[in-house]
């Protein structure tokens, strides 16, 4: 009778061991789209630089090696790794990075980047994903975010400081993105639409200081609506990527065989590179690499929605809306459709920071998945017992 008892407890704890120690299973869909990205990526940082590819090709597979395994690893321990830090933490030292870079001289007449030597952190991009875990674990804790409108304080003016030292660097781009995911997340949280008011009201001012001290800013807002009248200066770029994306048709010039990379479009490896991938596969892959976006967004709010957390759920949800909504919008900026902003394509764009922060992003998701997903099997097994 006694070995009996003494056997359960034991039984149980090698079961629980056992379970600790088998690895999470990978979110398929998630792993097989952002494998697709990677390579799509690879190829067209190859194939959309004028020069010195094969320079470009090697570096964007450094940063690449270096955020799969990033992401590999955070799609099986972020759920534990996120238990060692409280996400407020990571915001003041992501402030730390961002005035630091500040402090640094300006690199092409912005403060954007620390340069580590072999690599410039930018941490803008650091930046953009630690904001969204620090609202999700803020958020999460409150149980009526609409009920009292002191609990957005706090966040919100987090959320501002984060956004006024990247706009300091001069960079408007990205703090616009991680405003609407702010906000986005905020609604998603509970807070009713009303409540959003104070949240644009707070962010008005600096909007408004910003397009008075660069009056360039106000000429790009306008210039987009008919770029044609201003070929010759600001809407250069939009111009040629207008030609880049209607010379391409319906099957494109094929890969290395865009014309406009040859000096003719600014930027072509990293905020245009969209342009350079309509002129050499044409409209209908343009309409795959839009698909797989949209998939992926369909995918993280499906995640988002099932999430038993509101930690899971909130998180999700905003890594979600900011991948997608960075990759529409970079699209969008190249056909014309908004005015030219400083975004990188997710996965696609040259560049080692956006790369390693979009994988990492992609690894907490694929990680939450496999929670769910891991926790859903295990409860038919509780109810059984």
């Amino acid at each position: 009778m006694n070995k009996v008892f003494i056997e359960k407890p034991r039984r149980a704890a090698l079961r629980k061991k056992e379970e600790a120690s088998k690895l999470l299973p990978f979110d398929k869909s998630l792993l097989a789209l952002s494998a697709a990205f990677i390579l799509g990526g690879l190829i067209f940082t190859y194939s959309s630089s004028a020069f010195d590819s094969m320079a470009y090709f090697k570096r964007q597979v450094i940063f690449d090696v270096l955020g799969v395994i990033i992401m590999l690893t955070l799609a099986q321990f972020y759920g534990a790794l996120q238990k060692l830090f409280k996400p407020v933490y990571l915001l003041f030292i992501t402030w730390g990075l961002l005035i630091w870079a500040l402090l640094l001289p300006e690199a092409a007449n912005v403060h954007r980047w620390i340069s580590l030597g072999f690599f410039n952190l930018q941490p803008s991009e650091v930046a953009k994903a630690v904001l969204i875990i620090y609202l999700a674990a803020f958020l999460s804790k409150k149980k009526d975010i609409g009920a009292d409108n002191t609990q957005l304080i706090t966040p919100v003016a987090y959320t501002l400081i984060t956004i006024g030292l990247i706009v300091a660097g001069k960079d408007l781009g990205i703090p616009a993105l991680m405003f609407a995911v702010a906000v986005a997340v905020f609604f998603i949280a509970g807070a009713p639409v009303s409540k959003m008011f104070y949240v644009f009201a707070a962010m008005a001012p600096l909007v408004i200081v910003e397009f008075y001290r660069h009056p360039y800013r106000i000429k790009r807002l306008t210039s987009f609506m008919s770029p044609e009248d201003a070929a010759g200066s600001i809407g250069y770029q939009l111009v040629h990527s207008f030609y880049a994306i209607g010379s391409g048709g319906w099957f494109g010039k094929g890969l290395g065989a865009s014309d406009l990379k040859l000096e003719y479009l600014p930027a072509a490896h990293t905020d245009f590179i969209f342009a350079i991938m309509c002129e050499e596969i044409g409209m209908i892959g343009a309409f795959i690499i839009i698909a797989g976006f949209v998939w992926l967004l369909v995918r993280g709010i499906t995640i988002a929605r099932g999430a038993k957390s509101a930690f899971n759920s909130y998180l999700s949800a905003g890594i979600t809306i900011c991948l997608a909504l960075q990759a529409f919008v970079n699209m969008s900026v190249a056909c014309g459709l908004l005015p030219t902003k400083g975004l990188p394509l997710p996965f696609f764009s040259y560049g080692g920071s956006s790369v390693i922060v979009t994988l990492a992003m992609m690894g907490i998701l694929m990680n939450i998945a496999a929670e769910e997903a891991q926790q859903a099997q295990a409860q038919p097994r509780r109810g059984a017992k």
